[in-house]
């Protein structure tokens, strides 16, 4: 059998006779209609039970294995909670961010890292309330800081509009270590 390539085919919904080029499925228009159907039922998995199950299970694991134990005891104590719980209204409950409302769960996350800046550990002025898209790309972006030489010096002095600025750059964005690095040297 050959390597046949199809180069023009109908769109593959069903009434619509635009022809498409290359490996697409369906036109642009329904394209569009697809994707959002494909992002509510994406939204409605992760409010589901089962999801929201597996996401408390994979923190508790986190918690119990992966994180660092003194980490742990303090992201478990009173003060913190009272601190987190300050901020979170503080910030109304707001992605500092992207400005989504967070419903279901207080990310309270530490400018300077609690792991490089331990004596700010409570300030109210080294915390903001991030979504989890944000806080996983931060955390991602601290990571691959802290492995730069110099990089936990780096991390104790970013302030807020380097992370606004940088979070905003990222959004939506899948890049490389080598990309991050070469953008930002």
């Amino acid at each position: 059998m050959s390597n046949y390539k199809k180069l023009l085919h109908i769109c593959g919904e069903p009434g619509c006779q635009v022809v498409i080029q290359g490996d697409k499925q369906y036109c642009d228009k329904h394209q569009a209609k697809h994707d959002a159907q494909w992002q509510k039922q994406k939204q409605e998995y992760r409010k589901s039970k089962l999801a929201q199950a597996i996401r408390q299970q994979q923190t508790k694991h986190y918690d119990l294995y992966d994180r660092d134990k003194e980490a742990s005891a303090f992201y478990h104590s009173k003060q913190w909670r009272a601190v987190r719980d300050y901020v979170y209204s503080r910030d109304g409950a707001q992605c500092q961010s992207c400005g989504n409302i967070l419903d279901n769960r207080k990310v309270c996350d530490h400018l300077h890292p609690l792991k490089y800046s331990p004596a700010e550990k409570l300030s109210t002025s080294n915390l903001w309330v991030l979504c989890y898209k944000c806080h996983t790309r931060k955390t991602t972006i601290e990571q691959k800081i802290a492995e730069q030489p110099n990089g936990p010096t780096k991390l104790q002095h970013l302030d807020k509009e380097w992370w606004l600025r940088t979070l905003s750059e990222q959004q939506g964005q899948t890049i490389t270590m080598k990309e991050w690095r070469n953008d930002n040297k």
